[in-house]
């Protein structure tokens, strides 16, 4: 019944031809890493953690690997010498498409202890299968309370909470650039709360319009960088 609804819903918001080429963007990557548990939606209510913290939080969902590699593909960016963010990373998978691009190490914030510990089954997992060579740190602690780490200097938003506590880890990260100055990348997925970056006027390198990426990406999607 579940995936009825999901169909018809597609149909409905989407359309017979943009439902069929969803298809291989997002079920094939599926299908590869299918012996690990990165899918499914988990609404705010189902999630644990402090009630404070949740109440800023939005709704788990897998970020799509055609518009996360749209938006890194091609950036004047060293991967292979930067270490990856996702803030509210939930199950861990843009941590996996972090890793496929050549980071040097991933990291994931979640504060739900549930979906934390998720990620890191799945990044162990994913490790093994890679015979244990990825570094890889998943923190359970609130995003706005999360220490930047000063060589830490790429950041990812798949709209994972509201404005409050963006602005609250874009002070943070304000903050580690006063201890070590250096060039950061910032992208965010349905960026919902775009105006909080935009107050920090930093560069926008790359811009993506909803209309090019789902009828359910309201925001668009953006990157950015200090120089």
């Amino acid at each position: 019944m579940e995936i009825l609804k999901k169909v018809k819903r597609s149909l409905k918001g989407r359309g017979l031809w943009n439902s069929i080429m969803l298809i291989p963007k997002r079920y094939v990557h599926r299908y590869k890493h299918r012996k690990l548990d990165f899918w499914g939606l988990v609404e705010t209510y189902e999630m644990d953690g402090p009630v404070e913290v949740r109440e800023h939080a939005t709704k788990y969902e897998a970020s799509n690997p055609v518009f996360f590699k749209k938006m890194f593909n091609n950036l004047d960016w060293q991967y292979q010498e930067s270490t990856y963010i996702d803030f509210g990373c939930g199950k861990g998978i843009s941590l996996v498409y972090a890793y496929e691009l050549g980071f040097k190490k991933v990291i994931g914030v979640e504060f739900s202890p549930m979906l934390a510990q998720t990620a890191i089954t799945n990044m162990q997992k994913f490790s093994f299968q890679k015979g244990g060579k990825i570094d890889f740190e998943i923190a359970n602690i609130d995003a706005s309370q999360y220490e930047i780490p000063t060589n830490a200097d790429c950041f990812y938003f798949y709209n994972p909470f509201d404005a409050f506590i963006l602005e609250k880890v874009m002070n943070n990260i304000l903050l580690s650039l006063e201890t070590n100055p250096r060039k950061i990348l910032i992208v965010y997925i349905n960026a919902i709360h775009n105006e909080v970056i935009e107050k920090f006027n930093f560069k926008k390198i790359r811009y993506l319009a909803p209309k090019e990426l789902d009828i359910y990406y309201h925001g668009g999607a953006y990157a950015y960088s200090n120089i």
